[in-house]
């Protein structure tokens, strides 16, 4: 396949000498020969820079404010593989396009020439003694506007600076890559359908990590191979999506062993990436066409490819079977769980969920076997990543507990797992193996279906129960007969409670009573239900409750965190004929199995309160019931 060679650029940015005096002095040695003294003379060196366009910094300008630079300096006969004049002294970028050293440096006394390099963005343990040689590392999350930023790697190199009085004028040059992404719409769908869909896309098999040589200006050493998100938002241009990319270390792109992984619609789809050249300071723009498939072999998108100059496209080989589940694509965006399914069956299922006992207390990703019943086994689960924790402790098995309702860990020994295998034996395995199978990874949600019309719910897993991630919005029983729309409470006023234009929706205790709202699988949790979630989660409502909560009285916005995901929003209730205390509370139906009607007590969640708080499920001095919100729990 054809290879594309891109030219290279530059980014000048000018050093300018004129700073502050200090009374001190130090003298460094160095070698311009190896028994001459380099003495410190008393002309300081001082900084600022000149900002031009940068393709690969968030803000597209050449550096930001806090931004930190590393810089060394030998006399021109000299070497930074010898004694270094200046060794790696931070420079980091203030208001008012001025680079401030972390400590005020001097000319040498008299005519001695230096050499200058710099680099972006700066290491604290900076260039090994003797040797030229620094270790770099693209930033694995990249749609983080930080880690974008410090993956774009510069280098400025000047030499034989004697002047004192001029400016040191230093050329930044970008040293890694970058690869664009264009998705284009098939003829059944449009930019905008795919804008709505938001498709989340990461790059797999390319190399992470490097050594750069600063003065022989070259790469060694490629290795790592981890996932890479992608950075940037998309937007609509030529009815195409643009505005995803990836900053990658310059390197042979094979064509065929390295590929996008794209989360689209709650599939996930693969496109191998073409066979290319990548080389310092390139851009390459990939063209990917959008066609879904409900196929269950993971290479449904055709890719082209063009150098900047328009050069004739080249497409894609997709023909390669992809057995590896990348968890970086998975964006939990539509529901906390995903299925793994192989040849139609599900044979394992991945949760974000939150851990809390006393031992482990994180958010975290984790990997469950499902059994040839379609249940999970939620004795054999493994823990491949945990948010909250610094530790390389991944890898480990998790336990759950069917009596005291908690799990045993048994801690791993490795760092975060971004991989994901499946061996024939239906073995959930991190390490690649020969007989993984081929699988079909597809978004888990709860799909309802009433009347014709499909309602489709995220689904939470807190402890050993999945809830509904989302309040019941259903206007028909299961049956398909419809409920009422409602204005004033009442026992005569059985139906459902919307308030204009919120998709929000309350329903009386009366509705609940007089037909199957649940959907199938599902029901209206008891008060044990209830119960158990408050003892997980040890009654902390706070990782229950999302978006912006506030007091009853004064109003005053109170911290939530929404680690469980149960995505508790202070929608309100139904009260007096209007829409009562949004922003401030919530409210949820509990049922009562012994005696198989509601309970007595609903649960409320307050903006002033980070407890469960009960409350009666009648209108206070009335015979009839409230109207609040659904949340369901499977059965």
């Amino acid at each position: 396949m054809k290879k594309l060679i891109f030219a290279r650029g530059l980014l000048a940015v000018s050093l300018i000498c004129c700073m502050f005096l200090e009374n001190t002095a130090c003298v460094n040695r160095i070698d311009e020969d190896p028994e001459t003294e380099i003495k410190e003379g008393g002309t300081p060196i001082t900084f600022s820079v000149k900002v031009k366009k940068a393709s690969t910094k968030v803000t597209n300008n050449a550096f930001e404010i806090g931004d930190k630079m590393g810089l060394f300096a030998t006399t021109s006969s000299g070497s930074i593989q010898g004694r270094r004049y200046i060794d790696n002294l931070t420079l980091e970028y203030v208001e008012g396009s001025t680079l401030v050293p972390k400590k005020t440096v001097f000319y040498p006394e008299g005519d001695v020439a230096l050499d200058f390099i710099s680099y972006y963005p700066y290491q604290e343990e900076g260039v090994v003694a003797g040797t030229s040689t620094l270790p770099i590392r693209v930033q694995i999350d990249q749609s983080n506007e930080q880690n974008r930023s410090l993956s774009d790697f510069l280098v400025a190199k000047t030499q034989g600076i004697t002047s004192k009085s001029q400016a040191v004028e230093l050329e930044y040059q970008h040293k890694l890559a970058k690869l664009t992404i264009s998705l284009i719409p098939d003829e059944n769908s449009s930019a905008n359908d795919l804008l709505k869909a938001n498709p989340r896309i990461i790059a797999t098999g390319l190399k992470t990590s490097a050594d750069y040589n600063l003065e022989e200006e070259t790469f060694s050493n490629l290795e790592g191979t981890q996932d890479i998100i992608a950075s940037g938002k998309w937007t609509i241009k030529n009815n195409q999506l643009t505005g995803k990319e990836f900053i990658i270390i310059p390197q042979t792109i094979s064509g065929g062993t390295q590929s996008f992984i794209m989360e689209w619609g709650g599939r996930i789809y693969s496109c191998a990436i073409p066979e290319i050249e990548m080389s310092s300071n390139t851009q390459c723009n990939i063209n990917i066409s959008a066609m879904q498939s409900n196929s269950n072999i993971l290479d449904c998108f055709a890719g082209k490819i063009k150098e900047w100059d328009d050069l004739p496209p080249i497409d894609t080989d997709n023909t390669e079977n992809y057995t590896a589940i990348h968890i970086s694509a998975l964006s939990f965006s539509l529901s906390n769980v995903y299925r793994i399914y192989h040849e139609g069956m599900p044979v394992a299922e991945i949760c974000r969920e939150y851990l809390k006992s006393e031992s482990l207390t994180s958010r975290a990703i984790i990997a469950y076997p499902v059994d040839e019943n379609e249940q999970t086994d939620l004795h054999n689960g493994i823990i491949l990543q945990l948010t909250d924790c610094d530790e390389t402790i991944c890898g480990g098995k998790i336990d759950w507990h069917t009596d005291d309702l908690g799990f045993s860990y048994t801690q791993g020994s490795s760092a975060d797992i971004d991989k994901l295998y499946i061996d024939d034996t239906y073995k959930l395995l991190w390490e690649k193996t020969e007989n993984a199978i081929k699988v079909n990874v597809v978004c888990h949600t709860l799909r309802d279906i009433r009347k014709g019309e499909t309602t489709e719910y995220p689904i939470t897993k807190i402890g050993t129960q999945y809830w509904m991630g989302k309040e019941l919005r259903a206007t028909a029983y299961r049956n398909g007969t419809p409920l009422k729309k409602q204005v004033n409470l009442g026992a005569d006023n059985t139906g459902y409670y919307k308030p204009d234009p919120y998709n929000i929706f309350f329903y009386n205790g009366e509705a609940i009573l007089a037909g199957e709202l649940a959907p199938e699988g599902w029901k209206i949790p008891s008060d044990a239900d209830w119960e158990q979630l408050k003892s997980y989660i040890d009654n902390d409502v706070s990782v229950l409750k999302a978006g912006e909560w506030q007091t009853m009285v004064s109003g005053e916005v109170v911290p939530v965190n929404n680690h469980a995901q149960f995505n508790a929003f202070p929608v309100g209730m139904w009260f007096n004929g209007i829409h009562n205390s949004p922003n401030k509370m919530t409210a949820f139906w509990s049922w009562d199995n012994t005696d198989n009607t509601l309970s007595e007590n609903t649960f409320y969640l307050l903006g002033e309160s980070n407890e469960f708080v009960p409350s009666q499920a009648h209108v206070t001095g009335k015979d009839y019931y409230k109207a609040l919100s659904i949340r369901c729990i499977k059965e």
